[in-house]
């Protein structure tokens, strides 16, 4: 029973980790990688692969992590009281998304001033040029922080009406679909309203969702409905739709007990109760990096050898994901003394001892 219990605990560590490996793969490709394709002069079709892999994800990356913070919540939602939990899962994720929105947008431009160009022609509060359209764009979650931004409001408003759960759901699935036929303005807020679904689906639902992802035969009947719907939107043009969002979350659930279940997986679950310090910080590296061997590459003319271009290719994704994660890590552990603790935890959490699990309930 102990260790069935704790592979239940693994299998959250491992795919919180593994989101939050792709989360920083997907900002890898889009703001350094894709840009770079035009400059290759070889190996064009890895590059493209990549590209593609990156966005046939997107059903599990962000649905993913928000329905294991959901599940994560759901006592705090469910069987808490608003003293014993505002300021964990309120306060400290906004003054989180607040705080490290301005020194995001410092740093970035910063970088990019004194590197060249900005990477990315996205609408991001990161790249302002004033300080009111910094302000506008991070009301709007117009920023790479954006899950910080959904997961406080995505926590008070269950909280306050959870027990209304089903008019919660039915809302969070009209939000989505309006998402999908961008019916809301903006990547930010269309963003936020996609993913409602999957932190209710964890607050309420986790306990049933991890019962079908055991694979017994009545589930996968319900399986087999499930991703003939999602095809059926596929087809109408919506790939990412909740039904293959359902369907990968499930998946991630199989495919991390099974890595548990046979293979030593502590180095990713380690990850994956750190994702806050990683997710806040590696955006900045990505930026720092990107510019500096774009600059570089195009400066010496690196792109023009053929070695060079596959290698490039093939490996860039990659070797970003773990140079930004090792650097990210680095700097939280250099970071997280004395003072430098505010830059990670709400002021008022630092007057009483904290969970060692706080910065994994995210």
């Amino acid at each position: 029973m102990h260790t069935s219990r704790q592979q239940e605990i693994l299998w959250i560590n491992t795919l919180k980790g593994g989101c939050i490996l792709l989360v920083v793969l997907h900002h890898t490709i889009i703001t350094t990688f894709a840009p770079s394709l035009h400059y290759l002069s070889a190996g064009l079709l890895p590059g493209e692969i990549w590209v593609a892999f990156n966005k046939y994800l997107s059903p599990l990356r962000m649905p993913a992590f928000f329905f294991v913070s959901g599940l994560l919540a759901s006592s705090s939602v469910i069987k808490k009281s608003w003293r014993e939990v505002f300021t964990k899962k309120f306060s400290n994720i906004l003054y989180l998304y607040l705080l490290w929105g301005v020194i995001q947008w410092l740093s970035i431009h910063y970088i990019a001033t004194h590197l060249g160009e900005r990477l990315s022609m996205t609408k991001n509060a990161a790249y302002a040029d004033s300080p009111l359209e910094f302000v506008k764009l991070l009301l709007l979650s117009m920023t790479s922080l954006w899950y910080l931004y959904a997961l406080a409001g995505f926590f008070l408003v269950t909280k306050l009406f959870h027990r209304q759960k089903m008019a919660l759901v039915i809302l969070a699935i009209l939000a989505s679909y309006a998402a999908q036929l961008s019916l809301i303005p903006g990547w930010g807020p269309a963003s936020v309203a996609q993913n409602y679904l999957y932190f209710l689906l964890g607050v309420f639902f986790s306990q049933s969702l991890i019962a079908v992802s055991r694979l017994e035969p009545r589930h996968l009947l319900l399986l087999a409905g499930i991703a003939a719907l999602g095809v059926a939107h596929h087809l109408a043009g919506s790939y990412k739709n909740p039904f293959y969002s359902l369907l990968t979350i499930v998946s991630g659930i199989v495919l991390c007990r099974f890595l548990n279940e046979r293979f030593n997986m502590g180095w990713l679950n380690w990850i994956g109760r750190n994702t806050l310090q990683i997710y806040v910080l590696h955006r900045i590296f990505i930026e720092l990096l990107g510019l500096s061997a774009l600059a570089l590459a195009l400066r010496y003319g690196w792109f023009g050898n053929a070695v060079f271009s596959w290698s490039w290719a093939l490996l860039m994704p990659l070797c970003g994901v773990a140079i930004c994660v090792t650097v990210s890590l680095l700097a939280w552990s250099l970071l997280n003394r004395g003072p430098g603790r505010l830059l990670f935890i709400y002021p008022r959490l630092l007057r009483k001892p904290v969970p060692a699990s706080l910065t994994t309930e995210r």
